[in-house]
């Protein structure tokens, strides 16, 4: 379970990405066209205004850009940018500027901001920025884990903002995003709480549709995790509603994921492989990078559910070359698992132990590659400040006194930066050699695991032969005992009726009676003997099904000292035969148990289906017993047959057992496990 959420949070990041990103070829031409709509305003305040919007936007791609505009924005404001509005806002894009690259500066020069715009409440755009700069705080936080604290910010700072100024919309996504956090904690019911809100507020606003169809399809998805069908349902109308107006939109395959995830649990596979089919045709028309494998991932894990492995390996083969033309090791380590483990369910061993392989070797990269990364940000950062020295250097060429002063204190920092970064890198080099150490001792320990894995599914395997040999043999002794030897008898009673017949038409005496005991006897011994076939393999349960061949088990375990109750709800006629004689054999060593050894009076026996599960229940109000203890003792041999059993059949045994309350036995079958 750890390792699919683990998969599906790492596709989620891929999604969060979409929604800003766009394609490198057209990012300078669009910054481009920004610059010059700014440079045409007459405005100096607007001017300066749309060149920090400029900034905002090169923040994702070039700090040492964003930086600029952000300069030059200063200049064109002149002795306005020592206000205090301004100082908050140029202090607010360069947070922002710097958030990818450098989060500590980022938290300070947002907590700068908060300073400068808290003291020019006067002016109408301070609060908005206060909403937007809290809202960027927290999710640094939420960065680094702490997601308490960002739902602490979003609660007591920016949404309180957002109110005192009745902007719905900025009120409405900072709702949306505790729910996302509250989604991720697990905290559903919250969650559709603060969707619910965040979308009363959207809705009716204009150009919020993008946000409102992203809105609805999170809803969505934490109303099926609840298994709440009728909420989904309703916020999958919602944003198919908005999907009909903005057909092109990048949000829109989110929502044909969503869907196909609805109707997989909806038990209609089919049905969300046709969702997830022409999301990922819109996701190749619209060229996402992003979106295409994520959707084949989809297919993959929905076509496994479904245990249609050929069609699941297809779909995970082509997310391999999005995959391996990516640097982000992790995506590669996560397929090259599930790729080894599909073969390995298919029986391909080979292959499998070859993917197991390429595994294990991207792991020990992954470990490696942690340290190299981290060398590289070093790196970047340095180049980047060098850049924005430069920068200011250039500046103020004209000025040589301020020049020479500059130099020398750009030529201390440089010293004191390469020691720092010396010393880290020497930090580095030992975490990565105890990383090393580390990764060798889990390794081992996996492997430690695998064994015993393997162990375990190799004593199942040989408990199903011994099980299926079982019956196969009561199978051919009933069929013996029943049309061979019951027959015989059958024939000798009615020879012996006829010769006692022609007796007693001569003559009756004592000899006659015994004749007629002897017939008696005999007509008893083939009705036993009929029953012991029919309890080795009951014709009822091969011809009329299980429901039927439990009843007419609990009726004739019944007798004056024990009564059994019967219920049966949604059980089908056409189970495997392997499956309708493991439940039938269960339950009769069940009641068995029950009636010789509980000292009972009543017995209860449920058996139903219900979304994909067979469950049965038998329960008893006699002396009881301690369960682990009864496993364990010889007289237990049953109880582990019973285990045994339901392991073989992919099901979960709970037994409520203590002595002097009864044993009640809860099973559950999963019929697509």
């Amino acid at each position: 379970m750890c390792r699919k959420f683990y998969v599906l949070f790492l596709f989620i990041l891929w999604f969060n990405s979409l929604s800003f990103a766009q394609p490198a070829e057209h990012v300078r031409q669009y910054g481009d066209s920004l610059y010059r709509e700014a440079n045409s305003l007459k405005d100096d305040e607007k001017k300066a205004e749309a060149l920090l919007e400029l900034s905002f936007f090169w923040g994702d791609y070039d700090t040492v850009t964003a930086l600029k505009y952000i300069t030059e924005a200063n200049e064109v404001l002149g002795k306005r940018a020592e206000q205090e509005y301004y100082k908050g806002f140029s202090a607010f894009y360069r947070a922002a500027a710097h958030f990818e690259l450098n989060p500590e500066l980022a938290k300070k020069l947002y907590m700068q901001a908060e300073d400068h715009l808290s003291r020019s409440k006067g002016h109408p755009k301070a609060t908005r920025f206060r909403v937007r700069l809290w809202g960027s705080y927290g999710a640094l936080l939420q960065r680094e884990g702490k997601a308490e604290e960002y739902v602490d910010v979003l609660l007591n700072k920016a949404i309180p903002m957002a109110k005192s100024i009745r902007d719905s919309v900025l009120w409405g996504n900072n709702l949306q995003n505790v729910a996302m956090t509250m989604m991720n904690l697990q905290q559903y019911e919250k969650a559709n709480r603060y969707y619910r809100e965040a979308l009363g507020l959207l809705d009716g606003k204009p150009q919020s549709d993008e946000q409102r169809l992203i809105l609805c399809v999170n809803a969505a998805r934490n109303s099926v995790f609840q298994r709440d069908m009728q909420a989904a349902r309703q916020f999958l109308d919602r944003a198919a509603e908005i999907c009909a107006r903005t057909p092109w939109s990048s949000a829109v395959p989110l929502y044909y994921t969503a869907e196909a995830n609805y109707w997989e649990r909806n038990g209609q596979v089919q049905k969300a492989l046709d969702y997830l089919e022409r999301g990922l045709k819109l996701a190749k028309d619209l060229q996402s990078e992003d979106l295409v494998p994520n959707i084949l991932y989809g297919q993959y894990e929905t076509y496994k559910r479904a245990n249609r492995l050929e069609e699941a390996k297809k779909a995970l083969l082509q997310v391999l070359p999005y995959v391996e033309g990516k640097t982000l090791l992790r995506n590669k380590q996560t397929i090259y698992y599930n790729i080894a483990h599909l073969h390995r369910l298919m029986g391909d061993f080979k292959l499998a132990t070859d993917w197991y392989e390429k595994f294990k070797v991207i792991s020990d990269t992954v470990f490696a590659h942690a340290g190299e990364q981290k060398i590289l940000d070093l790196e970047h950062k340095y180049n980047t400040a060098e850049r924005e020295n430069e920068l200011l250097s250039a500046k103020a060429k004209n000025q040589a006194q301020e020049l020479s002063l500059r130099r020398a204190q750009s030529w201390l920092f440089f010293v004191g930066l390469a020691c720092i970064l010396l010393l880290m890198l020497l930090l580095l080099w030992f975490i990565s050699v105890r990383n090393r150490r580390r990764l060798g001792v889990q390794k081992e320990l996996l492997l430690q695991q695998e064994l015993k894995n393997l162990k375990q599914r190799e004593q199942i395997s040989v408990f199903n032969a011994m099980v299926q040999g079982q019956e196969k043999e009561r199978s051919r002794i009933a069929r013996d005992l029943h049309d061979g030897l019951g027959g015989m008898l059958a024939s000798v009673k009615l020879k012996l009726s006829a010769v006692a017949d022609e007796q007693r038409k001569l003559t009756v005496n004592d000899t006659d009676m015994e004749l007629y005991t002897i017939i008696n006897q005999l007509d008893q011994s083939v009705n036993e003997l009929r029953r012991v076939a029919r309890n080795m393999m009951p014709e009822s349960l091969l011809y009329m099904g299980l429901e039927a061949a439990l009843r007419d088990l609990c009726k004739a375990m019944e007798h004056g000292a024990v009564s059994i109750e019967f219920q049966a709800s949604g059980l089908r006629a056409n189970y495997e035969q392997p499956f309708l004689i493991s439940v039938y054999r269960i339950v009769q060593e069940l009641l068995t148990n029950a009636v010789k050894h509980s000292a009972a009076e009543k017995v209860w026996v449920q058996c139903g289906e219900h979304d994909g599960h067979v469950y049965l229940s038998v329960e008893d109000n006699g002396k009881g017993f301690l369960f682990e203890e009864a496993v364990q003792a010889a007289r237990g041999i049953g109880l582990a047959n019973i285990k045994n059993r339901v392991e073989l059949l992919n099901g979960q045994l709970e037994v409520d057992a203590a002595p002097g309350k009864g044993a009640s036995f809860h099973i559950d079958f999963d019929l697509n496990g």
